[in-house]
């Protein structure tokens, strides 16, 4: 079981994290750890584990919907 780092905050972040860098490493990407494993996947993990991939959270936010007004009601029957 791996014990995910601080720094990543989440174990879903820890994933998405891997994800990408093994697509990376299946596009040919070059290992940045020396590994016992072979899977593209494992791989990424003790990169990201060790701190060898370097990822930044997209802090923007998405454009507000502009307000028309409107109320829509909605009716709900039996």
């Amino acid at each position: 079981m791996f014990i995910v780092d601080e720094k990543i905050g989440s174990k879903y972040r820890f994933v998405l994290i891997c994800a990408q860098r093994t697509k990376q490493l299946l596009e040919g990407a070059q290992t940045r750890v020396e590994s016992p494993f072979r899977k593209p996947a494992f791989v990424a993990m003790q990169e990201v584990l060790a701190g060898k991939v370097h990822w930044k959270v997209n802090e923007t936010t998405p454009p507000a919907l502009p307000d028309s007004g409107e109320v829509l009601q909605v009716e709900v029957g039996p």
